[in-house]
């Protein structure tokens, strides 16, 4: 006969079983998505000589230096990652049509999805 502290104990090692696999499957994601050596050192290289703007040339600047790093800024781990907006909203203003066909060819999109839904 299983007592209620067997039942606890049971609960609570299938808990630490989820929660690991979900910290292994994080880990994972973000190996996967994490951007190569070359693709950061372009970045910082285009965004210094101000192809991609006076906000990411500040930031390249504040990086090079030290100050910051692009994990920081891209994570919102930065006070500087604002900084990064303006490139972003005309990245989004160039690429218009193919976000929109890339989301409407998405089944799995739910615009109307929110952080809780996740």
């Amino acid at each position: 006969m299983t007592t209620p502290e067997d039942r606890i104990r049971a609960a609570r090692a299938e808990l630490d079983g989820v929660i690991e696999r979900a910290q292994q499957d994080l880990y994972r994601f973000q190996r996967r998505n994490e951007p190569s050596p070359e693709a950061m050192r372009a970045l910082q290289e285009a965004a210094a000589r101000g192809d991609l703007g006076d906000d990411m040339r500040e930031l390249a600047r504040r990086i090079e230096s030290g100050r910051d790093s692009w994990q920081a800024v891209f994570a919102g781990d930065s006070p500087n990652a604002a900084l990064l907006r303006g490139h972003l909203e005309r990245m989004a203003e160039e690429n218009r049509e193919a976000i929109a066909t890339a989301v409407e060819e998405d089944d799995s999109f739910d615009p109307f999805a929110t952080s809780s839904d996740l």
